[in-house]
């Protein structure tokens, strides 16, 4: 497995996929590693040459520093040095919940290696959990490294949509066992709400003018409302936004056909331009 490293840090990733096609970097949200994109990676690994990060503290990746709160500019330069070590000088960017904050930031802070962005379920900096309260965030998070089954039951109603919680229930059991797989640091969940709590990006998202951008969200999304990630495209000048019906704040779990859809037609869209 492919690690990269800078300033005492190592920053694991997979390289997969087409090796000759154009490379595109998957982010995850909030605790999960790259293991957590084991549904989507099936749709694009056949056209696209794949490196799938695991954020800090996930996976095998450093755990947040002790000595400063974790800040997404860590976050940022852990994804430059993936690029670097994976010789790639650009790349196309799809990052979900806290990875679309993260991608954001890398755009902003490094646009020569952006080649587009595909924001998923993410904000430009509003505050998170207007519909569901934050505590299920901190509690799910502190029961994660010590029960991963009752911490998905705490946080479960913030992020599937209601017919996958009622109906489909086999696919969220499935997400459990891929993220009881997944090693999460006991500081990870804490250290990353705090970094993604500084996230403003509202002022500066007009410098993402002539980048190909595409946001996608879920109709019954109750971590990240809906509203907040139509704000986000129109803050984009020339981003798309797309809904997904049904769909909550995992969506390749409640919608992942037509979330692969989207994201495919988005690379296309932005290998065209």
């Amino acid at each position: 497995m492919p690690a990269a490293r800078h300033g005492g840090v190592t920053v694991h990733y997979e390289d997969r996929g087409n090796p000759d096609g154009e490379p595109l970097v998957l982010i995850m949200g909030l605790g999960g590693s790259g293991a957590s994109w084991f549904r989507m990676l099936p749709h694009l690994e056949s056209e696209y040459r794949t490196l799938v990060v695991d954020n800090r503290g996930t996976g095998g990746t450093s755990d947040p520093p002790l000595a400063r709160p974790l800040q997404l500019g860590d976050m940022v330069r852990d994804v430059v040095a993936v690029l670097d070590d994976a010789g790639v000088d650009a790349a196309h960017v799809h990052g979900v919940s806290m990875g679309g904050m993260i991608s954001q930031q890398l755009a902003l802070r490094h646009p020569d290696r952006v080649r587009s962005l595909a924001l998923g379920c993410t904000t430009a900096g509003h505050r998170i959990g207007r519909q569901q309260p934050p505590w299920r965030l901190l509690a799910g998070g502190a029961l994660g490294p010590i029960d991963r089954r009752r911490s998905w039951r705490v946080v479960e109603p913030a992020l599937y949509a209601q017919r996958t919680i009622t109906a489909r229930r086999d696919r969220i059991k499935e997400d459990l066992r891929v993220r009881a797989g997944e090693r999460i640091g006991v500081r990870t969940v804490p250290a990353q709400l705090i970094a993604a709590a500084g996230h403003r990006a509202h002022g500066r998202l007009q410098r993402l003018e002539g980048v190909p951008v595409t946001v996608i969200h879920g109709d019954e999304d109750r971590l990240i409302p809906v509203g907040v990630g139509r704000d986000l495209a129109s803050r984009i000048p020339g981003a798309q936004f797309v809904e997904l019906d049904q769909c909550g704040h995992v969506m390749s779990t409640d919608a992942e056909e037509r979330y692969a859809e989207v994201l495919l037609a988005h690379l296309a869209r932005a290998q065209r331009s």
